[in-house]
């Protein structure tokens, strides 16, 4: 069983991520802006979040997108993320942190110490 200490404290650092980015934000996008965060440039993509966290490819990029600046043609995005292409496979893209991205890990990191 899980204690209602460690329940408050995961419900806290949600509504903390939404009031840094967005009252929003869907826990699947806060958890790829984290991949994107904690791991090597050209690693995140649609396909690698498929494949680590069992989601389906549609849904993958539609949670990619949400963190670019446009989630849809006529809705923007929480431009906290861009997409890179892979200077090898110009098929593949890759999210990175664009400076608002960087500005939110900075916050995140004294938020969370």
């Amino acid at each position: 069983m899980i204690s209602e200490t460690k329940i408050k404290t995961f419900t806290d650092n949600i509504m903390a991520f939404r009031e840094l980015v967005h009252d929003e934000i869907h826990p699947m996008q806060m958890v790829a802006f984290l991949e994107v965060m904690s791991t090597l440039p050209l690693t995140v993509s649609a396909n690698h979040l498929c494949e680590k966290f069992g989601i389906s490819q549609a849904s993958a990029s539609r949670h990619c997108r949400v963190l670019t600046d446009r989630a849809a043609p006529n809705r923007g995005g929480y431009d906290i993320c861009r997409w890179t292409f892979d200077p090898t496979d110009h098929r593949t893209k890759y999210l990175e942190l664009t400076e608002k991205g960087h500005e939110l890990v900075e916050m995140l990191n004294n938020r969370f110490k």
